[in-house]
């Protein structure tokens, strides 16, 4: 069963997935405007303060939950969520913390998430079976073992993207955050060809009659 494309939430767009509810829902749109109101003010000694905030500022309302998002320019000030998808469940407990919290700095700094998922598939690469020192030489072994060419790209796009989060390079992450969360979805579908997919046909193969299985192999010697 294919799974639901997730669409992260962004800054004056008509849909996306609520960070409240994670339903992919329409979203409302105003400007921000302070306005104290004594009577039902909690706050002591508060002094009136009304200012319409410049367009920096911005507020959008889930119709599915009516939660609010609180915006500054294209970043989430309110709620500090997650905005990927969760990682792989076959991923390494190690990778999914990396991940994770890649994915909880995103919104404040994406260079910083980049550099969490460089090292995660870093990390990646020895769960594999690969050595894990250099991201590269990995990369080259698991082309010699018949690695799937779209799986080679995946990986050196999360390569070359993480290199350039950590050393000045000519890819600008800070000028082009979408781009970190491809790497999400690069390190989920790296996972899901090399572990998750592999580990179902082993499973299901393994759980045929004893009797056909050994066909099979007297077949193929």
């Amino acid at each position: 069963m294919s799974k639901e494309k997730y669409y992260p939430p962004k800054q004056a767009e008509e849909k996306f997935h609520c960070p409240h509810c994670n339903v992919f829902a329409k979203q409302f749109w105003a400007h921000i405007e302070a306005r104290y109101i004594w009577s039902i003010s909690t706050i002591k000694g508060c002094k009136e303060f009304k200012e319409v905030f410049d367009e920096d500022w911005t507020i959008s309302r889930c119709e599915h939950c009516s939660g609010k998002i609180i915006w500054f320019r294209e970043s989430i000030i309110y709620p500090k969520k997650i905005l990927v998808s969760l990682p792989n469940e076959d991923l390494d407990e190690d990778i999914k913390i990396d991940y994770l919290e890649a994915a909880n700095i995103y919104s404040d700094s994406p260079r910083a998430s980049a550099a969490l998922l460089r090292l995660a598939l870093q990390k990646l690469c020895v769960q594999l079976g690969e050595k894990g020192d250099s991201i590269n030489d990995d990369i080259k072994k698991l082309v010699k073992k018949g690695l799937n060419p779209l799986v080679q790209k995946s990986l050196d796009s999360l390569r070359i993207a993480g290199n350039n989060a950590v050393h000045l390079g000519e890819i600008r992450l800070d000028e082009e955050p979408k781009k970190v969360l491809k790497l999400f979805e690069l390190i989920n579908f790296i996972a899901q060809k090399m572990i998750s997919e592999p580990g179902e046909i082993e499973s299901f193969y393994g759980d045929l009659p004893e009797n056909l299985r050994e066909a099979v192999e007297k077949r193929d010697e």
